[in-house]
């Protein structure tokens, strides 16, 4: 018998915290977004995984809850559209390449002065941020 990898095991936790099966196909969705160093729009998503019988509202309600479980983030593409790419931590941001898209992902980001600053000037309690940094990889810029 065949061993999974932990982080199938993980989501099918996660998956099951939400009330949802972690059904064959929905770990085909995450292993599309997982092996992809550019991420996918849904739309994208569904075209590649149509082959594998695999629907739109599995793909779209799939999407969904890995983002709501931190598993997947958006960033904007060159056209400014969103693609889904996989986080590896709980608390990771991306690098977008703006010549090919290829995104990587980083995890040291110490806003914790801005959010306090931001908090004193505006009243807004800090619940959290997001992070999208937008360069050239070593790749493109040659």
């Amino acid at each position: 018998m065949k061993t999974k990898e932990p982080d199938i095991v993980d989501l099918g936790n996660h998956f099951r915290r939400l009330g949802m099966r972690f059904t064959p196909q929905r770990e085909a969705v995450w292993k599309l977004f997982r092996d992809s160093q550019r991420g996918y729009s849904i739309p994208e998503a569904i075209e590649v995984l149509k082959d594998q019988n695999i629907g739109m509202a599995t793909v779209y309600r799939t999407v969904m809850a890995l983002q709501e479980i931190g598993r997947l983030s958006w960033v904007h593409d060159q056209n400014g559209d969103h693609r889904y790419v996989a986080c590896k931590s709980m608390h990771g941001h991306p690098l977008v390449c703006e010549k090919c898209g290829r995104v990587q992902e980083f995890v040291s980001c110490d806003l914790s002065v801005l959010e306090r600053l931001l908090a004193v000037e505006t009243g807004f309690t800090i619940t959290g941020h997001r992070l999208e940094v937008l360069g050239i990889c070593p790749v493109c810029q040659v």
